[in-house]
């Protein structure tokens, strides 16, 4: 992770996780984890008397359901339907915005 600042102009920030291979318990897909990367990024310009941003996270798009299945095809003995989560599940995200100094 890692950000630069240049006064009067604005930052841009970069972030990365990685995530090794985990033992998985009572997985019907797999015994082990796939090992992964998540990254974001955040652009924030200073433009007057507003400041502008952007902001991205998970960019790659890594989702569990990338690899396998969440759901399985029969419950377990205490009624859960889908598998332990060990990566994200939600994909791509992003957002932005404007503020205003008075």
């Amino acid at each position: 992770m890692g950000a630069y600042e240049r006064e009067g102009w604005g930052r841009i920030g970069l972030e990365t996780y990685y995530t090794g291979r985990q033992e998985l318990d009572d997985d019907p897909f797999r015994d082990v984890s796939e090992n992964h990367f998540i990254v974001g990024f955040l652009i924030d310009r200073r433009l007057g008397r507003f400041r502008v941003f952007l902001n991205a996270e998970n960019v790659l798009d890594t989702r569990q359901t990338g690899f396998d299945p969440l759901l399985r095809s029969s419950r377990t003995a205490d009624g859960r339907w889908i598998t332990d989560v060990w990566a994200p599940l939600e994909g791509r995200a992003f957002n932005g915005g404007v503020w205003i100094s008075f």
